[in-house]
């Protein structure tokens, strides 16, 4: 697993995760959420929803994971935090818009999309979650 904190243009705070496309990795990239939300001075039920968020993607994008690999990108902001969680899969599918996971992730967040390219050797499946705080989104 590598991490890459750095800085954005505008001052955003950018993190990157490569690591194994594995249930067991996932407790990980929820602290590491729900450490940036702390940071961003979010309130602990937009903090449990972002962690909440980060697990329903990754479980809607593990399975189609064709070789092996998982990239979360965490970029922080003055009260939002944005999450780019992508895989490269075999096949252009991606699952139903009323399948029970991707209602959850769109309740738990600002705002999520899914998107799917052509790239070398498949397909890039990503979905991309922004949650912002109670306090920006007044």
């Amino acid at each position: 697993m590598a991490g890459d904190g750095r800085a954005s243009g505008d001052g955003a705070q950018v993190i990157e995760v490569r690591t194994a496309a594995i249930p067991q990795v996932v407790p990980t990239l929820r602290t590491i959420a729900a450490d940036i939300a702390m940071r961003q001075d979010f309130d602990l039920d937009a903090i449990e929803d972002l962690r909440m968020a980060i697990d329903e993607a990754c479980s809607l994008l593990l399975p189609s994971a064709s070789d092996g690999k998982l990239t979360c990108v965490f970029t922080a902001s003055l009260g939002r935090v944005e999450l780019s969680v992508s895989v490269l899969a075999d096949s252009a599918k991606l699952t139903e818009d009323n399948g029970l996971g991707w209602q959850l992730l769109t309740a738990l967040a600002t705002s999520a999309k899914r998107t799917v390219t052509p790239g070398e050797g498949g397909f890039l499946s990503r979905i991309d979650v922004v949650r912002e705080s109670e306090a920006v989104a007044r």
